[in-house]
C-alpha cells in the first residue's frame, strides 16, 4: 500500500466514526428512534479506492466508512436517521440502511443474509463484461451460518460468479460469541469453503487490509471466481441503541478492545509514526467536526417528508391501456373473466414488459425456465423468448429474483 494514502483513509474512518457519535446523541436526545454504529469496522473503507465505478456493492450495515468514500454523501445519513423529505426512502426505512443506484450500491438489507444470493445473481449478470466487474457481498460472523449464504457460496461457485464475499468478523452476533461457531472455526481455517478460497485479514491494521484486499480484487478480477475474505474487526459500541454490551462483555474486554482494535487509533499511531504531526491531525478532526455539524443542522431543517393517504401509487398510463388491450384479448378468447387480469397474468406481463424493453433487466430464481416457467406458471414463456436473460438459479425458497443492472 502506498502510504501517501493513509492520510485520506484517516480522514474519511474519522468522519465516520463522528457521524456515528452524533447519531447516537441524537437518538438519545429522543429525535430519532434507532441508531446503528460502524465503530471498530471501518477498514472496509479501503476498498473504495480498490473498486471502480461499475463493480456493486451490497454492502454490510457497519460499512459506513465505505459507503462515505465510495460517494455517499454526509447529509444522507442524518437525512436517513430524521427521515426527512430528504431521504431518499422519507422515513419508509430503517435508517442505517441504504442504497444508491448512481453509485451501485445495491438496497442494503433488513433481514440480514438476503443479500447473499441477490449478490450472486448481480455478479452472474454482469460477468462478462469488458472491464471485469466484480460484487461485494458484506456479511456480519453470525450470517454466515444462514442457509441463504450456504446457498450463495453453492452457486457463485457453481457459476463462477465474480463475488467478493467479505465476513466482518466482530466475534458477536447480537450478544452470542461467535468464536468457534462459524464454518472457518476458532483456528481461522484458510481450507476452501464449497470450492472458494478462504483468506483471513486483520481488520483493525488498515495497511494490512488494504494489501489483502488489494489482492484478493485483483484475482477475481482475472480468474472471475468468487473468494472470501474473514476481516477480523472489533465490535466498538453496542449492537444498536436498544443494547447494552456491558450485559454480556466484559470490562476487561471492552478496554482491550479500544486500547487495541480500534482502527483508527491504530491508523494515527502509523501517521505520528511517519512523521505526520500532532498538529496536522488535529486539524483533520477539526474539518471533519465541521462537516458532521454543517450536515447534521441542514438535515433538522429540512421539512417532513409529504403524507401519503393511499397504499400505492396509479399504475402508469402505457401500463393501464396494455392492460385493458390484454384483458379484452382474453376475454375474447375466453381466457380470462370479464372483471380483470389476474394476478398471476399481470406479473408475467409487467415481467415481459420490462425484459423486452430494458436489456439490463435479468430474472433469475429457482424453478423460473420453461416448461414449467415457475412453480406457478408465473414466467412460463419468459425464458424461451429471452434464453440469456432468464435463468434457473439457485436452489432456494426464493422463487424469483428480479435484477436491473446498469451497463
Amino acid at each position: 500500500m502506498d502510504t501517501q494514502k493513509l492520510p485520506g483513509f484517516y480522514r474519511g474512518m474519522l468522519l465516520a466514526r463522528q457521524i456515528d457519535q452524533a447519531e447516537q446523541a441524537i437518538t438519545c436526545q429522543g429525535e430519532a428512534f434507532f441508531h446503528l454504529s460502524g465503530a471498530g469496522h471501518e477498514a472496509t473503507i479501503v476498498l473504495a479506492d480498490l473498486l471502480h465505478s461499475d463493480d456493486w456493492l451490497h454492502c454490510h450495515y457497519r460499512s459506513r466508512a465505505l459507503l462515505l468514500a465510495r460517494g455517499l454523501p454526509v447529509a444522507r445519513f442524518f437525512d436517513n436517521l430524521l427521515g426527512n423529505a430528504n431521504a431518499p426512502a422519507q422515513g419508509r426505512r430503517m435508517s442505517a440502511f441504504f442504497a444508491d443506484r448512481k453509485l451501485n450500491i445495491l438496497s442494503m438489507v433488513t433481514p440480514v443474509g438476503n443479500n447473499a444470493l441477490q449478490a450472486v445473481g448481480v455478479a452472474t449478470a454482469i460477468r462478462d463484461r469488458p472491464r471485469h466487474p466484480l460484487v461485494l457481498c458484506g456479511l456480519g460472523d453470525g450470517t454466515t451460518q444462514q442457509g441463504e449464504f450456504l446457498e450463495a457460496c453453492g452457486e457463485a461457485h457453481r457459476r463462477q460468479a465474480p463475488v467478493l464475499f467479505l465476513i466482518e468478523d466482530n466475534g458477536l452476533a447480537i450478544s452470542t460469541d461467535t468464536q468457534g461457531k462459524t464454518f472457518y472455526g476458532p483456528d481461522h481455517s484458510h481450507a476452501p469453503f464449497f470450492g472458494i478460497p478462504v483468506r483471513h485479514c486483520d481488520g483493525t491494521d488498515i495497511v494490512a487490509t488494504y494489501d489483502s484486499l488489494a489482492e484478493v480484487v485483483h484475482e477475481i478480477r482475472a480468474t472471475r471466481q468468487p473468494q472470501i475474505v474473514v476481516l477480523h474487526v472489533e465490535r466498538l459500541a453496542n449492537h444498536t441503541n436498544a443494547d447494552d454490551q456491558t450485559i454480556y462483555r466484559s470490562a476487561d474486554q471492552l478496554q482491550r478492545a479500544v486500547q487495541t482494535g480500534d482502527p483508527i487509533r491504530n491508523c494515527r499511531r502509523r501517521l505520528i509514526e511517519q512523521g505526520i504531526s500532532a498538529e496536522q491531525l488535529e486539524t483533520i478532526r477539526h474539518d471533519v467536526l465541521r462537516e458532521v455539524r454543517e450536515a447534521e443542522r441542514l438535515a433538522f431543517q429540512a421539512e417532513d417528508p409529504p403524507p401519503s393517504f393511499q397504499a400505492k401509487k396509479p399504475l402508469p398510463l402505457e401500463l393501464t391501456h396494455a392492460s385493458q388491450e390484454k384483458r379484452s384479448e382474453e376475454n375474447a378468447a375466453g381466457n380470462a373473466s370479464a372483471h380483470g387480469l389476474t394476478m398471476r397474468d399481470a406479473i408475467r406481463q409487467v415481467l415481459h414488459d420490462r425484459l423486452s424493453s430494458d436489456p439490463r433487466v435479468r430474472l433469475y430464481g429457482q424453478d423460473i425456465e420453461d416448461p414449467k416457467g415457475d412453480v406457478f406458471g408465473l414466467t412460463r414463456g419468459l425464458s424461451t423468448q429471452f434464453p440469456n436473460r432468464v435463468q434457473n438459479g439457485p436452489l432456494s425458497e426464493s422463487t424469483i429474483v428480479g435484477i436491473s443492472i446498469g451497463q
